[in-house]
């Protein structure tokens, strides 16, 4: 017996709403982060879900990305702004940086810096960060404030925001809106570094290396070249090779350990290039 197209799609169907009948966002949430995208998408659908607010931004999330559905950043807006509105701080943030960036909507700095401070408001520590940055470079109706950039820096760093915490440090290290200060700025770095930042792990790196603010120490600044080098930071690798092919920092020279940190960093240059020029 043949089975028409139609009959089966409609068995299909059906099966997939049975699967998903009932489906909490818990349950769509592990689907999600199970890339299932989807069966999370079924169950996001629901319509108790469709009423909770990390379900509608995890939902702009998928269209924005084009996770288990085709990309559309129009959709994506329509959902975080869902979310947004019920008072979800993600999405808050989320749709800031759409505003920000003009992803699906005209590019707005006003609306987007009005979405970050509701998501601030809730100790979002990326909306604080990014406050803390409209500052610093001093866009739309705010003039360039270092000391409000500082502030909002720091709020961000007491949520445990490694990028403001490297902000801060070379905030002091520079002596920019601050008073010059490389024990400070250190101290920053090496929280940041600490928890992972790779940036942070290099500027660690080198001031150990160089005794700024902290005493020299060139086997401290070998672990947080080779941490940072670990998580991708070029400017490790290129001074990892430097201090293995010329015998810095108490080093034998050793030319098959510089020419291999040589080569991880040329060919994360070379795709770097390959991509900013679109070619294959």
């Amino acid at each position: 017996m043949k089975i028409s197209k139609k009959a089966l799609c409609g068995f299909v169907f059906f099966l997939f709403s049975y699967a998903a009948l009932g489906c909490s966002y818990e349950e769509g949430d592990r689907y999600y982060e199970a890339k299932q995208y989807d069966k999370a998408y079924a169950c996001f659908m629901q319509p108790d879900n469709l009423k909770n607010p990390k379900a509608q931004n995890t939902l702009g999330i998928m269209y924005r990305h084009g996770f288990g559905v085709e990309k559309d950043d129009k959709k994506a807006v329509e959902w975080y702004t869902r979310a947004a509105m019920n008072g979800n701080d993600r999405a808050q943030y989320n749709l800031a940086m759409c505003y920000e960036t003009g992803w699906g909507v005209k590019r707005d700095y006003d609306k987007a810096i009005a979405w970050y401070l509701k998501a601030a408001e809730q100790g979002n520590s990326s909306a604080e960060l990014n406050i803390g940055y409209l500052y610093d470079e001093g866009m739309s109706i705010w003039r360039r404030d270092r000391q409000k950039a500082l502030y909002w820096y720091r709020r961000a760093a007491r949520h445990g925001d490694t990028d403001a915490m490297t902000n801060l440090g070379h905030a002091y290290y520079l002596g920019t809106g601050v008073q010059k200060n490389l024990n400070h700025a250190i101290q920053y770095y090496l929280m940041a570094a600490e928890k992972g930042h790779a940036k942070a792990q290099y500027l660690a790196g080198d001031a150990c290396e160089k005794g700024h603010g902290i005493e020299r120490d060139c086997e401290r600044a070998l672990f947080w070249y080779k941490k940072a080098a670990e998580n991708g930071e070029i400017m490790a690798m290129d001074r990892l090779s430097r201090i293995y092919g010329t015998g810095l920092c108490g080093q034998a020279e050793n030319h098959e350990e510089s020419m291999k940190w040589l080569k991880k960093s040329g060919a994360i240059k070379r795709d770097i290039l390959k991509n900013s020029s679109g070619k294959k």
